[in-house]
């Protein structure tokens, strides 16, 4: 698969105005299982798994070779899915603050990137971090029914502390 993508890669390169195909291109959700989840969009593959007692969501990048995380480590189920949906959405990664808390800046545009210690523009910051159900994601993060079951499929089993008589 990884020889398809190179070769897809130098076709484009070959072809001006193939690169901005992939920008057309739909997400698609590959795989959801209970340990993980993958979508993929052209040469693009976010995943969201399991890990240790949390989730981490990366990106991979084929063209350029380079994997990137967009969680700061591991954070709740929720969290983790908020991370894939912004970079699904607006393919923007969060930043993280001086306590290593995930972030994304919020304007009357909707979410943006933050390099600037006072913006052009007036900024809310929206911390990910916490968000631990689908209710509490930010309204710029849309959740439907294919998020839900993801949601569901990779959300531990609760155990139950009744006890029989």
């Amino acid at each position: 698969m990884r020889i398809l993508g190179r070769v897809w890669e130098r076709v484009r390169r070959l072809i001006p105005g193939l690169t901005a195909f992939d920008e057309d291109i739909e997400w698609s959700l590959d795989r959801s299982r209970q340990m993980e989840t993958r979508w993929t969009r052209g040469d693009e593959t976010i995943e969201c798994f399991r890990f240790d007692d949390g989730y981490v969501t990366t990106v991979h990048d084929d063209r350029r070779e380079v994997t990137w995380q967009l969680t700061p480590g591991q954070v709740p189920l929720a969290s983790a899915l908020a991370t894939a949906q912004l970079y699904l959405e607006h393919r923007l990664t969060s930043q993280t603050d001086r306590e290593g808390r995930p972030f994304i800046g919020l304007t009357d545009n909707g979410p943006v990137q933050v390099f600037e210690e006072i913006p052009p523009e007036p900024v809310e910051y929206v911390y990910l971090d916490q968000i631990r159900t689908l209710e509490e994601f930010p309204d710029f993060i849309t959740v439907d029914e294919t998020l839900r079951n993801v949601f569901d499929r990779m959300a531990p089993a609760r155990s139950s502390s009744r006890t029989s008589r």
